[in-house]
């Protein structure tokens, strides 16, 4: 599937959770190295790392272009040094996403950007950006434009609707959070990959 690429978002100061996102474990195995392995069994092949330098097996890690400027900066870069005509874009913090859901969100990506969305709250986190979109952040940027869902307003989105827990999807930010996924993790058979 060369014309996908993907990007694992790890940025971020981590300041609520006070410690890096990445590292975090669920069943013994790195938060990172959870999603590396559910994007590879997706059949890509060009998996990029934004915000997290040490290496991983089968990534490369790809250095924002502005560094400070938060999560656009990542897309950016990623858009940038995307191999694939699309980009599917993942946090570090829901390592619990279903390759079932990632899958679907690809297939019905057409053009632009489609995020997911739970409980009516969009994901720009969770979505497939065409590569093209990449001098369009680019703009967005040297204006000190940062919101990606600004971005996402001009360009014009189509969304893609998670149906499961939403702890599974928005990300964990704080220490009580973490606690909750580990618990989802031991109770649920839908936390495929780990």
């Amino acid at each position: 599937m060369t014309e996908l690429s993907a990007v694992i978002l790890a940025g971020g100061r981590s300041s609520r959770m006070k410690t890096d996102k990445a590292e975090l474990e669920l069943s013994g195995k790195r938060f990172i190295d959870i999603l590396t392995y559910k994007l590879l069994s997706m059949g890509i092949s060009d998996i990029m790392i934004s915000g997290y330098e040490r290496p991983v097996a089968h990534t490369r890690y790809t250095p924002d272009i502005y560094p400070g400027k938060g999560p656009l900066s990542g897309i950016h870069a990623g858009l940038k040094a995307a191999a694939g005509t699309r980009v599917l874009f993942i946090a570090v913090d829901a390592p619990l996403i279903p390759v079932s859901f990632l899958e679907k969100l690809t297939a019905a990506h057409t053009n632009g950007i489609t995020a997911a969305e739970c409980c009516g709250i969009l994901q720009p986190m969770t979505a497939v950006y065409d590569k093209q979109l990449c001098a369009e952040c680019d703009a967005f940027i040297k204006a000190d434009k940062l919101k990606v869902r600004e971005l996402m307003q001009k360009t014009g989105y189509k969304t893609m609707t998670f149906e499961g827990s939403e702890l599974l999807i928005k990300g964990c930010n704080t220490p009580e959070e973490y606690r909750q996924l580990k618990e989802y993790a031991l109770t649920s058979e839908d936390v495929g990959g780990i």
